[in-house]
């Protein structure tokens, strides 16, 4: 049998096809080997500054308070304990807890589709319908974009106020209709990527401006439809202020809000609090219970960006390369 004289150390072909492969990716964009690592370096300090506070809070609901201080930051502690914490979550004033997750899905699903029917047909209207000021709509979406939301704390309760919804779950969901961005974003989009030629000959076909939306907009809304959905669902789900100001009772508030009260009324933060001490064994709200409510809070956003990743990058980049 003939001996094999190859180098021990010799490069596979799959290594050596990678390497080249990358080589013509640096030399076709202009990009040095040292730029490369540089860029490299930057993006992996922002992914691990972005994803600390989440390792220590998935790590946190699983350690007990003294298991917190003396264990390092990042050490897992017991599984079986994020079922103790529930289950001390769910002796809270009855099982408030469940009714403040409830109070978020129905709120944010009700805000999400109340927002995207007003948001899409009015920037479709501007982007495609001619009419005497549309310029001033413009500017006037544009003004309310840079409005901070602080600004606008008084008139909001005053408006729930003369509507008489203040303390019901349509304080929480009726606000959701303005929605400025997206308008802006579905105008850009619709502006960019829906050629003039086709409302022409639309047009030229009789369909009226109802009927340019039903059969020409909304089968090209899709893409802007995912960007839409996500970042306002990210925004109405994570609804603090409102749920704090228009709603006073217990039973109403959403679980950002709800964390909030858990914050500020038990020995999480506040070790001489009792006021959420469970009765008959004297069990307390600790932080492994708030930080496993900030897990559950955060998973809905994080799933439904998974689900609509491919939707909100091609609405995102939709119109960039125009034909």
């Amino acid at each position: 049998m003939a001996k094999d004289f190859s180098y021990p150390n010799r490069p596979t072909e799959s290594r050596r096809t990678s390497n080249l492969w990358l080589q013509r990716w640096l030399f076709r964009t202009g990009i040095g080997p040292g730029t490369y690592l540089v860029r490299i370096l930057i993006i992996s300090l922002l992914i691990f500054t972005f994803l600390t506070p989440m390792l220590w809070l998935v790590t946190a609901m699983t350690k007990t308070n003294s298991q917190l201080i003396n264990l390092p930051p990042f050490a897992v502690g017991s599984l079986d304990w994020i079922g103790h914490a529930w289950n001390n979550l769910l002796l809270y004033l009855n099982g408030v807890i469940v009714r403040w997750i409830l109070n978020s899905v129905q709120y944010t699903t009700l805000g999400l589709i109340l927002s995207l029917l007003t948001a899409i047909p009015a920037g479709f209207v501007l982007a495609v319908i001619k009419f005497r000021g549309r310029r001033a709509v413009l500017w006037i979406t544009l003004i309310m974009m840079l409005v901070p939301g602080d600004a606008l704390v008084l008139p909001l309760y005053m408006e729930m106020f003369y509507l008489r919804i203040i303390n019901t779950p349509w304080a929480l969901v009726l606000p959701a209709a303005s929605f400025p961005m997206g308008v802006y974003l579905t105008f850009q989009y619709f502006k960019a990527s829906l050629p003039p030629d086709i409302i022409a000959a639309a047009r030229v076909d009789g369909c009226s401006n109802f009927q340019l939306f039903r059969y020409i907009g909304l089968p090209l809304s899709k893409n802007i439809v995912g960007v839409l959905a996500f970042t306002n669902f990210a925004a109405l789900w994570s609804n603090f202020f409102a749920a704090t100001l228009l709603v006073d009772s217990t039973q109403l508030k959403t679980l950002p809000a709800g964390i909030s009260i858990i914050v500020g009324s038990c020995g999480a933060v506040l070790p001489a609090a009792t006021r959420c001490v469970m009765p008959p064994d004297g069990t307390t709200i600790a932080r492994a219970e708030v930080a496993l409510l900030g897990v559950i809070s955060t998973l809905p956003v994080l799933i439904i960006y998974i689900l609509a990743q491919r939707l909100v990058i091609r609405g995102a980049t939709a119109g960039a390369i125009k034909e």
